[in-house]
């Protein structure tokens, strides 16, 4: 059964969402897991990209960004593009866009913050994933 964890952070930043979204891609990571970090615009996924280069300071997340022909090798995919992806653990959800097969994935992150797009966003997939019958949880990042 696929579970959701809604993270709702207090900030209206739009950089803190993508902070917190290489601290969960670190965690899945070190876990073994293959993560996918869908993003709303090439734009966001650039400047994922950017901080998974630098999240640590002792090594760096290999991952790549999904042009249509990404390295399926890569433990970590960044994509802005709606698709079907296969043999990832992990979601973790920056975008308005609700997983084609959430049953592709053990866990989804839906990262949302005080910025009111975000949060109806927030509100639209939680009913999906209810609906779908997953093991939903929330947590309030300090």
């Amino acid at each position: 059964m696929t579970r959701v964890d809604f993270y709702i952070l207090q900030d209206q930043n739009p950089l803190s969402l993508q902070k917190f979204a290489c601290r969960l891609a670190d965690k899945a990571y070190q876990q073994g897991h293959r993560i996918l970090i869908q993003t709303e615009t090439a734009e966001e996924s650039r400047i994922l990209d950017n901080m998974l280069w630098t999240i640590s300071e002792n090594s760096f997340l290999p991952h790549t960004i999904d042009t249509g022909s990404a390295n399926d090798d890569q433990p970590i995919i960044i994509s802005h593009q709606a698709a079907e992806y296969k043999d990832f653990q992990t979601m973790i959800n920056l975008s308005s866009i609700t997983p084609v097969d959430t049953r592709a994935f053990d866990r989804i992150a839906e990262i949302l913050n005080q910025q009111e797009s975000r949060k109806q966003t927030g509100r639209e997939h939680y009913k999906i994933y209810k609906a779908r019958g997953y093991e939903l949880y929330h947590h309030e990042i300090k």
